[in-house]
């Protein structure tokens, strides 16, 4: 039988290798060689999505460039025909009322006839909050705490133990 080669290293050698190892570097082994085909796999699928899109780009793109010549020829030959034959080339009519039809042109007049909304006025009251947020913890202060701080200028907030003063209360009764 002959020899197989990879990397110039006799088949019979790597399995040889393969066997003398303990079994979970064989494991590890195994793990990385799917491993290293699973990345192999991946890396040949986004290269042939890649070369996919750049022909799908490049035909639309040469499409859109054979569309616009035969265009631009279609547009020279036209003009070249009215030329030579003396006619006069036609004109598209460009007054969009004629050719809507009768609902369209109600909806128009309806539109126009619609009284202009005014906005009205509204008046804003500011009212004291009957609930008060702790600035360094965010919860909700308690009823206790707005009264100790009504009567004693200072409160501790019991969440996060964060000092209010007299001062704070005034800022919550401004905004």
């Amino acid at each position: 039988m002959s020899e197989v080669y990879i990397f110039n290293i006799a088949w019979q050698e790597i399995v040889n290798w393969f066997l003398v190892q303990p079994i979970y570097a064989q494991v590890l082994v195994l793990i990385g060689v799917f491993a290293v085909l699973t990345l192999a796999v991946i890396l040949v699928y986004y290269i042939l999505k890649g070369v996919a899109y750049l022909v799908y780009y490049i035909l639309k793109g040469v499409y859109y460039l054979l569309k616009g010549i035969g265009l631009l020829f279609y547009k020279i030959f036209e003009g070249l025909y009215y030329a030579i034959s003396g006619k006069t080339k036609p004109v598209k009519n460009s007054a969009p009322e004629q050719q809507a039809p009768p609902q369209q042109q109600i909806i128009r007049q309806v539109k126009q006839e619609q009284e202009p909304i005014v906005p009205t006025q509204q008046s804003v009251q500011i009212v004291r909050p009957e609930v008060a947020y702790c600035s360094e913890c965010g919860n909700k202060f308690t009823g206790s705490m707005l009264q100790t701080l009504q009567e004693s200028g200072v409160a501790y907030c019991i969440h996060c133990g964060n000092k209010k003063t007299q001062a704070y209360e005034m800022s919550i009764e401004s905004q």
